[in-house]
């Protein structure tokens, strides 16, 4: 009976191992980029790794347990068989073409995918008890572990040094300085937030110290909350690779010291969203535990998430209304009085923003965001359709009173909408605008797979792993400023030349496909769902700190930009966290 269970493992083990061989060797649906695996040598090594990741799986006790793994494998199969597509030619034209290898590729990575994510979890899922892993440090350890990755980040700094200044801080700049109207398009408080560190360097006699101390701030703030998370991770059960693999990400992917060292508001927002996931978490392990530092560290985290990003102030909302239903679904936990922390970090919240946006904003003459700054799927959508003159004579009709329709049909661009946004016609009346969203759910229903292919074309690559888009820069490196009006003369920082030699490094990394795999956020937006999906089963409360995380990548999938890496900066942070939720559910489910 034995012998006959090992030769059925041994023909799954082939039959896997075949079909995931020949999906990767399959030329119909190349990659932007180009192959994933070229020569014959890796093509063996290829295959000699999926046999022995299929071999680990079929020693599990229930290898293709639980189902919901499954389905989410085919799920992020079929973005990468389309996306591959996509990038290619810009439609699922080499799928719908090739139907039969398009089924074998889809198969193969549905194996591959799944068989990672469920080793994956298998082994976060064993506890290191019994081990004390608190190595002696004199003082706090997160302390000592953010000063770690300073000093991993420091060669970054001396090529970008003073800092990188992203274009929407130099637009950012022009308000201050008055070129152009004052906007909260850019989130007014992180426009004020620049604002103090000009006005600090100018005080030392130099714009170079300004973009200085806000990189140097920000690093800092960064590693100490990074730190902060490592110290958590090393003193749980979590197992022990789990912590160096963690430290290790974090101290050498380049995304965090570029990013660190980079005056713009996503990193800033980054880290409050990472940080809002930590106070979650604090509250969910120890509900019966309060005091003045927990309640102000929830309310600190949640107003800065509202105050950073413009979409904040839903993510924030959402998390705690989520966290008080949680406090108010036991008894025990009414009755110390948790359901206190999120109220009272909701409220916070909402009279933090309904100040600023009733009182300051009308007050100063600030003028809002754009409204068509969250029209970016509607918009794309209509705009492929008119491209392929698909409108008819009523539709183009209302479309005109708010978009030009022949610009429209011109500046249609799958990966990114904002050639799109910028011909809204903000002078467009009450009634013009009515009839457009009268129009829109009709144009969807007429088109339904062309309307489906523009949101898929402009979200893609936040759930595929190694897609880097060439529509805008992915990392923030030397000048910015060649796609916005210069401030130079008016407030000259300096562009180090160092880091145009970073830049082609950077690019030359780029065509390593491992390194693409690491620092694109395909791979963040699967780690995202992936443990969504493993705690969505009987770890609630786990669930809760990873709802800031899944309510970003929502918001990366209606973004103006694809696969944007500026914008999935909450993922890259947030990642290790999620792995640690993973983890603490895991074992309980054992336990």
């Amino acid at each position: 009976m034995q012998n006959r269970l090992n030769w059925q493992r041994q023909l799954a083990r082939a039959a896997m191992c075949a079909i995931t061989v020949l999906a990767l060797a399959r030329n119909s649906l190349p990659a932007q980029e180009g192959p994933v695996l070229p020569g014959t040598a890796l093509w063996a090594l290829a295959a000699g790794a999926a046999w022995a990741l299929y071999g680990a799986l079929l020693r599990l006790r229930r290898p293709f347990a639980p189902a919901r793994l499954g389905v989410l494998a085919v799920l992020l199969a079929g973005v990468v068989v389309l996306g591959q597509s996509f990038a290619a030619v810009g439609t699922a034209e080499l799928v719908t073409g090739r139907l039969p290898w398009a089924a074998l590729t889809l198969a193969g990575y549905a194996l591959l995918i799944f068989a990672a994510m469920r080793l994956a979890a298998t082994a976060l899922s064993v506890p290191e008890k019994g081990n004390d892993r608190r190595f002696p440090l004199p003082g706090p350890a997160p302390a000592w572990l953010g000063a770690l990755l300073l000093v991993c980040w420091l060669p970054w700094f001396v090529c970008l040094f003073p800092g990188t200044v992203s274009n929407d801080s130099i637009s950012q700049l022009k308000e201050l300085m008055g070129l152009t109207p004052m906007s909260n398009a850019n989130p007014v408080f992180q426009t004020w937030l620049l604002g103090a560190f000009r006005q600090l360097g100018l005080w030392l006699g130099s714009a170079d110290a300004g973009v200085a101390l806000y990189c140097v701030t920000q690093a800092v703030l960064m590693a100490w909350l990074l730190g902060t998370l490592l110290d958590g991770l090393r003193r749980s059960e979590a197992p022990r690779w789990l912590f160096w693999t963690a430290l290790a990400f974090y101290a050498l992917c380049p995304i965090f010291p570029v990013f660190a060292f980079c005056v713009g508001k996503d990193t800033n927002f980054a880290m409050a969203v990472l940080f809002l996931s930590l106070m979650v978490k604090r509250v969910v392990d120890e509900p019966d535990r309060r005091g003045v530092a927990r309640a102000a560290g929830l309310c600190a985290a949640a107003v800065l998430c509202a105050l950073l990003r413009n979409p904040g102030i839903f993510l924030a909302l959402l998390t705690l209304a989520l966290l008080l239903a949680w406090t108010l679904m036991r008894r025990e936990r009414r009755a110390c009085g948790t359901w206190r922390l999120p109220a009272l970090a909701a409220a916070c919240v909402l009279a933090v923003y309904g100040g600023l946006h009733l009182m300051v904003l009308p007050g100063l003459n600030i003028a809002p965001m754009p409204e068509s700054e969250n029209y970016s799927l509607p918009l794309q959508q209509v705009a492929r359709v008119a491209a392929g003159d698909g409108l008819t004579e009523a539709q183009a009709e209302a479309v005109a009173g708010v978009l030009p329709v022949e610009e429209l049909k011109a500046a249609y661009n799958g990966e990114l909408s904002d050639p799109v946004k910028a011909l809204w016609r903000e002078d467009a009346t009450p009634e013009q605008k009515r009839a457009f969203w009268r129009a829109w759910p009709g144009i969807v229903m007429d088109h339904p797979m062309t309307c489906l292919s523009a949101t898929f074309h402009n979200t893609y690559g936040y759930l595929y792993p190694g897609y880097m888009s060439v529509i805008k820069p992915t990392l923030l490196i030397g000048d910015q400023s060649t796609r916005t009006a210069s401030v130079k003369g008016l407030y000259d920082y300096t562009v180090n030349p160092l880091s145009e030699r970073l830049e082609a490094f950077t690019d030359r990394l780029a065509q390593n496909p491992l390194y693409r795999l690491v620092v694109s956020p395909g791979l963040y937006g699967w780690i995202v769902l992936m443990s969504a999906v493993w705690l969505l089963r009987g770890n609630r409360g786990r669930l809760l700190c990873a709802v800031p995380a899944a309510f970003t990548l929502a918001g990366c999938l209606l973004s103006a930009v694809n696969g944007y890496f500026r914008y999935a900066m909450p993922l890259y942070l947030c990642a290790p966290l999620l792995l640690w939720l993973m983890a603490e559910g895991g074992q309980r489910r054992r336990g």
